[in-house]
């Protein structure tokens, strides 16, 4: 309240300010009139030294005037900049919180991180000079009324006309601007939730060779984003011509009826002529200010109802309220009676029906079933996500929407199997599980003391404390710097922190190597003793020891029982546990036997210290993935550089860019016309009555045809650069986002390039581009005006046309120039706090279902709150730098008249300029002065644009091309898929002293199934993306049909190979659209679809949707189940019939039974093909022709499954450690 209330003086007293600093034109306008009738009136006929008394008087008063608009301009300057800042930083808080109290479907299905950023800027921009400039413009407007009334109301009211004309062209084209912002904004927003989705899954675009489908579909979003554009250009091209024709109509009516007027005597003077003619002119020009600011405020008022609708939503759970029952008991019975549950998503499909189950207090309860049967609803049903349709969920005895909505979820902890980490320490992310609990009163020393042992607990110390910066280290966007293993540890580790009543692990140790897998259960089982948990399982060894197990089917429960018991009772359990019994079945086999009749590679390492191998396992994961190659920082564009950058990059804007340019002209011509015909209306008032009339009619006629002119020439010039600013806004986003696409992937592994980051760049570059070109527009009409109005004055009259120019327009581009490099350094001391703040949002958006699990609100609220702060103290030290220059530039041309004015009247005095030619200068150097003066008003824009411009055209210099060969052979498609590694060494840019893989060398035959298997943090996945060519080798060779792959053409060799990775990723769109991703437009088969379907085991689930293939994914395939999305993944893999399969834990998610299927289909769709598989569970792999075992970077063994379990080795350790009986 208190914030708002400071907020709120501010923008008082700058209101004041403002309008004060709006008084000091209409002022000057009398003090105009006064000299008119002061050089008239005595021109020839006044001593020298009296006319030059007067005259200074009056430039004594103009000087005065300088000092109190400067004064005012800088004093409402800071004033709105502060409360601006203040005020969007509230919104940005209030938005945030609001967000994490909304329901998760809600959260999922908008486009938050995206409308925070864009919103909020444009806000920002609105309230801090705009409003202050809006302000002054008002008080011009009616104070030029109130002295026009007061000198002649009869020559008044006929001029309000130009009034009411450019009022009631405002109104319109306002509201009809308003309409196609608020379409644009929306063709925005689904422009900014495509890109972030896009970023975020840049590694299953880039192998899936989608990445260009991709930016065409970004395209076709900016297309339509173009087509609204173009509806703007007739209006923008309405607002500046009708204002251009309404003024210089003024001019020639004002001029006509004021001599009417003064030759009745119904007049005062040609001064006061000149009073009324200038303030209506002023304040009709204010209005003019006002035309690109009404759509401003159009556009932030817009912006503000978008995040309002979002702050004033009402939470259906309040996470901040206190109401209800604290959750505490630590052995708590949950029941489930009579649930109904469908998703909000998907009306119609049931996923719990009449759904009935108990889990016991203090017992493990494990859940297993088919991917899909309902078992995750389970737990977003525990943490209250959703609503349940009908019956009740309760906790000993008590309905479950009677507790506290922050005490359950702080006393419920969940393990999902995709585990988000936020962008922060592992310290910080493990504490993270303390809050709401009464360990988060702790010191940070006795916190970290917390930290360490639980981590040792769950075998997660030895990796961390091995890591350069241990505990300290930032473990990247979602955990990227991490491995799937060292990341599921961390979340196990800050879920059981906090010693919670109820534990829930869903598929928790589904990313762990076999050994990892045991020692964590093992910790897991010690922790969940005595203790209400419930595990939801595919890999039974993980179950076996549970309490109950509960066997799901279609959204009931099938069957339950103890271990022993469904082992005698239940087939389906028996027949998932013989398929995964594989030390069980080794017990069965001759130990002594030959190899099957196909060949197979055999080449057995052994390590005589078994234990010094179980060292190894703990020793080695620390090799994290800790890349560099941030987004690059080169230098800003010259002005012209700039210019030459943005023509250079589209064949429309070569085009359109002349047009533009002529209308410049056109119109920059126009002023020097005006101070002609000004100057002689001005000193035809010294004229009789009969010649002063003639001579009037004449100018004023030619003045209207001036009028004409402007009218033709500012709606051509105002289309043209709408246009032509679209045109460029439509081009280098995509181009920046293409550029960004086709960078190498370590550039994504870097901490500072978060998609929330990068989105914001997308978004904020390409309009400081739009805004450069329409600059420019600008920039060539004050050029031909200042040219032409300086040539004109140096030809009448030399000696005043210098010290005019030169007296006016230096101080002018000083105070201009200044401000370039004083908003050049606020901009670059506000970019990294703002940013930072920024992606910080985007990512507790992002991961709003860990926020919301965790009961974090309350933190990230506070967490942005600091962020904000650090930002704030920043700005006041700039603003107060900035504001006095940006005041000099608004108020020189003031500074600027005086000197004018001053040498005007000793030039006058001396008979050395005649009062025509005075006027003439005098006009053309003001007007031109004017102009130079809003052409510096937009000097920010202008270093944004270089700035801009660089950046884009750094991305796109630096994106992946240099890495493809020039061209690929045709016999390339035609090169075998064998595989062979060369003494293949790799290690991360970052981290040179740490090898992530060392000397390897293996060979995979056409045609073979090369299995590798081994601890978390090995380098099996960097298997994968070397054969990818997300990254290259640091030494060695890896050849593809004995072709180098680094001499291949990238994008033939990736239309050879599907990846199938453990980070399941799918893209909002349908289910269509996302098997059919990799395959090209035009080529896409509806029968190859289904086939690659049916061989996933995911076919007969699609069609018993209602929309079948059609039916909607949602954000980041949010409508399915861990174990549906990773089938659609492998479909997606299987439709583009690649010659090379890379399945990084392909089934890692999916259910016993799924398993099998998917496995017999993965093995028949290897046929033929060259296999490389990644895999923790061993049962996947036994029938690999070759299974190599990976520890620390190197191969400790390598054989078939038979020879190493006969070799009693580490990879038998491995199904010893997978044993299920």
């Amino acid at each position: 309240m208190r914030s708002q209330v400071i907020t709120s003086a501010l923008q008082v007293l700058g209101a004041f300010a403002a309008i004060g600093a709006g008084t000091a034109r209409p002022l000057m306008t009398i003090l105009f009139g006064h000299l008119v009738n002061l050089y008239n009136r005595n021109s020839g006929n006044q001593q020298p030294v009296h006319l030059k008394h007067e005259i200074n008087s009056e430039v004594l008063l103009l000087f005065f005037l300088f000092i109190g608009q400067w004064t005012l301009v800088c004093l409402y300057g800071i004033l709105f900049s502060v409360a601006a800042m203040r005020y969007t930083m509230r919104l940005r808080a209030l938005y945030l919180k609001a967000v994490v109290s909304q329901h998760i479907e809600q959260v999922s299905q908008s486009n938050t991180a995206t409308d925070l950023s864009t919103n909020a800027t444009i806000i920002e921009d609105a309230m801090a000079e705009k409003l202050g400039t809006i302000l002054q413009a008002a008080s011009t407007v009616v104070t030029s009324m109130i002295i026009s009334f007061y000198w002649s109301w009869r020559l008044t009211l006929p001029l309000v006309s130009v009034i009411v004309v450019i009022v009631s062209k405002d109104i319109i084209t306002t509201f009809i601007d308003a309409r196609l912002e608020r379409r644009a904004q929306a063709i925005e927003a689904e422009a900014g939730t495509l890109a972030e989705e896009c970023l975020s899954g840049i590694r299953t675009l880039t192998a899936c060779r989608a990445t260009t489908k991709m930016t065409n579909r970004y395209g076709r979003i900016l297309d339509d984003a173009k087509r609204a554009a173009y509806l703007k250009s007739p209006v923008v091209a309405l607002q500046y011509a009708v204002s251009y024709f309404a003024l210089y109509s003024a001019y020639a009516l004002g001029f006509w009826y004021g001599s009417q007027l003064l030759g009745d005597g119904k007049i005062a003077s040609g001064g006061a002529i000149c009073i009324v003619i200038i303030c209506i002119n002023t304040g009709a020009n204010a209005l003019r200010m006002l035309l690109p600011l009404y759509g401003l405020v159009a556009k932030a008022k817009t912006a503000q109802s978008s995040l309002k609708k979002v702050i004033n939503l009402r939470p259906t759970l309040d996470p901040f309220s206190e109401a209800g029952l604290p959750l505490s008991a630590l052995y708590s019975r949950i029941e489930f009676r009579h649930v109904d549950f469908e998703y909000p998503g998907r009306p119609g499909v049931r996923v719990l029906e009449d759904f009935n189950l108990t889990f016991g207090a203090g017992k493990i309860t494990a859940v297993i079933g088919p991917s899909g049967c309902g078992k995750s609803s389970i737990v977003a049903l525990m943490e209250r996500f959703y609503n349940i349709s009908s019956g009740s969920i309760q906790i000993n005895g008590i309905d479950i929407e009677s507790y506290n909505l922050k005490s359950l979820r702080s006393n419920v902890r969940v393990v999902q199997q995709e585990s988000a980490l936020f962008n922060d320490t592992i310290f910080n992310n493990i504490a993270h599980g303390l809050i709401g609990s009464h360990y988060n009163a702790l010191s940070n020393r006795d916190k970290r003391r917390l930290v360490i042992k639980v981590c040792k607990d769950m075998q997660a110390h030895d990796f961390i404390s091995q890591l350069p910066q241990g505990y300290n280290t930032i473990v990247g966007n979602r955990g990227s710097l991490l491995s799937g293993g060292q990341r599921q540890r961390v979340a196990i580790a800050r879920a059981v922190i906090s010693n919670p009543v109820i534990l829930i692990f869903d598929e928790a140790t589904s990313a762990l190597d076999a050994q990892s897998e045991r020692l964590v259960q093992a910790a897991i089982h010690r922790v969940s003793r005595g203790r209400t948990t419930i595990v939801i399982a595919h890999n039974l060894s993980t179950v076996k020891h549970a309490d109950r197990i509960v066997i799901m089917k279609n959204g009931h429960v099938s069957e339950e029982g103890t271990h022993s018991t469904l082992l005698r009772t239940s087939d389906d359990y028996v027949s998932s546990w013989t398929a995964q019994n594989l030390a069980a079945e080794e017990r069965l086999k001759v130990t002594e036997r030959n190899s099957s009749s196909t060949p197979r590679s055999s080449s057995i390492i052994t390590i005589s210290d078994a234990e010094k191998t179980q060292e190894d396992f703990r020793q080695r994961d620390h090799e994290t993935k800790t890349t560099t190659d941030p987004i690059r920082r080169g230098k800003s564009m010259s002005l012209f550089q700039a210019a030459v950058y943005i023509l250079s990059g589209s064949r429309l804007l070569q085009i359109a860019f002349p047009a533009s340019l002529f209308t410049s002209i056109v119109a920059g011509a126009l002023y020097s016309g005006q101070s002609i015909i000004f100057g002689h209306e001005v000193v035809a008032f010294q004229k009789s009555t009969s010649d002063m009339l003639r001579s009037v009619n004449l100018w004023s006629l030619l003045f209207f045809g001036l009028s004409i002119w402007s009218l033709v020439a500012w709606a051509a010039h105002g289309s043209l650069s709408s246009i032509y600013g679209a045109i460029t806004l439509r081009v280098y986003k995509e181009r920046h986002f293409h550029g960004m696409m086709e960078q190498p992937m370590s550039f994504f592994d870097n901490v500072s390039n978060s998609p929330g980051f990068l989105v914001s760049c997308l978004s904020s570059y390409s309009g400081h581009l739009q805004g450069f070109v329409i600059i420019l527009s600008s920039l060539a009409v004050t050029t031909v005006n200042l040219t032409s109005v300086s040539i004109l004055g140096l030809i009448i009259s030399w000696r005043f046309a210098l010290v005019a120019i030169f007296g006016a327009m230096p101080i002018i581009s000083v105070a201009g120039f200044l401000r370039i490099l004083s908003q050049s350094r606020k901009s670059k001391s506000l970019s990294d706090p703002l940013l930072d703040s920024a992606q910080y949002a985007a990512e507790v958006i992002s991961n709003i279902r860990t926020v919301s699990s965790f009961a974090m609100e309350a933190e990230v609220c506070s967490t942005m709150a600091n962020k904000m702060n650090r930002s704030l103290r920043h700005f006041y030290y700039n603003v107060f730098v900035t504001m006095p220059l940006f005041a000099f530039s608004h108020s020189g041309n003031l500074l600027g008249m005086t000197f004018s004015f001053w040498y005007a009247g000793t030039l006058l005095t001396e008979n050395k300029i005649s009062t025509l030619n005075l006027w003439i200068i005098f006009i053309g150097i003001v007007t031109g002065s004017e102009a130079t003066g809003e052409f510096f008003a937009s000097a920010n824009s202008i270093v944004h644009a270089q700035s801009s411009c660089s950046q884009i055209s750094d991305i796109c210099s630096t994106s992946t091309d240099h890495t493809i060969a020039a061209s690929a052979p045709e016999s390339e498609k035609q090169i075998p898929s064998s595989i062979r590694f060369d003494r293949v060494s790799f290690r991360y840019p970052a981290n040179p002293d740490a090898p992530i893989i060392h000397d390897l060398s293996f060979e995979a035959r056409q045609g073979q199934h090369i299995a590798i298997v081994g601890p978390s943090g090995s380098g099996k996945s960097t298997i994968i993306s070397l054969l990818e060519r997300f990254y290259e080798p640091s030494k060695g060779q890896i050849r593809i049909g004995g072709v180098p792959l680094l001499s291949m053409n990238v994008n033939t060799y990736r239309d050879r190979v599907s990846l199938v990775s453990q980070d399941t990723q799918l893209f909002e769109g349908t289910i269509r659209d996302n098997i059919l991703l990799g395959v090209p437009v035009g080529e896409e088969s509806e029968e190859t679809m289904v086939k690659a379907a049916r061989e996933a085991n995911i076919h007969d689930f699609i069609t018993s949707l209602p929309e079948g293939y059609d039916t909607p994914c949602g954000r980041k395939g949010a409508m399915f189940s861990g174990g549906q999305r990773q089938r659609l993944a492998i479909a997606r893999a299987l439709v583009r019939n690649p010659s090379i399969l890379l399945l990084d834990e392909a089934t890692n998610a999916l259910d016993s039974e799924s398993e099998k299927e998917v496995k017999r289909a993965l093995n028949d769709a290897s046929a033929g093909r060259t296999t490389i598989a990644v895999a923790h569970r061993l049962s996947t792999i036994r029938d690999a022709d070759c299974i190599y075992v990976l520890v620390g970077g190197r191969f400790v063994e390598s054989g078939t499954h038979d020879e190493l379990t006969r070799a009693r080795g580490v990879y038998w350790g491995m199904c010893q450690s997978r044993h299920l009986d």
